[in-house]
């Protein structure tokens, strides 16, 4: 485990440029169906039809369609970020300016408090996690750039860190923050509710 947080720790910089452009595209998202009202409405309609038929499974197969969800996005940001780099990038960058046009439109509807309800309990874990893997993979991205140019570098070893970080700490917070989605985010929005 401690490897794993040392390797953490050197990939700190590609995280932060990960969370940077999250929050840039959140805001960009907020702006953006705060011009064009229509926008979030559009995108809300798509996220129904898309994950409309999730809310009629048992509340354990909402929790592993989640997860599974999730899982597989973040291993998928890592895997092909050594395409240098550009998935994971498009990854955060559309789940930002997403979640920003939804909040937008949620929040006029039902108010702040309701979207942080909605969004806080599992997200507190969930897009740190999201966070690290495109970062891990953005970190592959970038060192295959340098390996293609020349600068001696064992994307091998790289690869199978990324992947022992998402597998000991990155997978399993994934399923509790599914688990936090399905059981208790549904409780707090409740306690928000009028």
């Amino acid at each position: 485990m401690k490897k794993d947080l040392e390797y953490l720790n050197s990939s700190r910089k590609y995280i932060l440029i990960m969370t940077g452009i999250f929050i840039i595209s959140v805001i960009a998202g907020l702006l953006a169906s705060l011009k064009d009202l229509g926008l979030s409405e559009n995108y809300l309609s798509i996220l129904k039809e898309s994950f409309g038929w999730i809310k009629d499974l048992h509340p354990i197969g909402i929790m592993l369609v989640i997860f599974l969800n999730n899982a597989l996005k973040s291993l998928l940001a890592i895997v092909l970020g050594i395409v240098f780099g550009i998935i994971p990038v498009i990854f955060v960058g559309g789940n930002g300016l997403l979640l920003g046009v939804v909040a937008n439109q949620i929040s006029s509807e039902k108010g702040a408090l309701f979207v942080l309800a909605a969004i806080l309990p599992h997200g507190i874990i969930e897009i740190p996690m999201i966070l690290i893997s495109s970062g891990l993979g953005l970190r592959l991205g970038y060192l295959m750039y340098g390996s293609i140019m020349g600068k001696e570098t064992d994307i091998r070893y790289e690869l199978v860190q990324s992947l022992r970080i998402y597998m000991r700490i990155i997978m399993p917070l994934l399923f509790v923050s599914a688990a936090i989605e399905t059981f208790v985010t549904p409780i707090v929005i409740l306690q928000v509710l009028p």
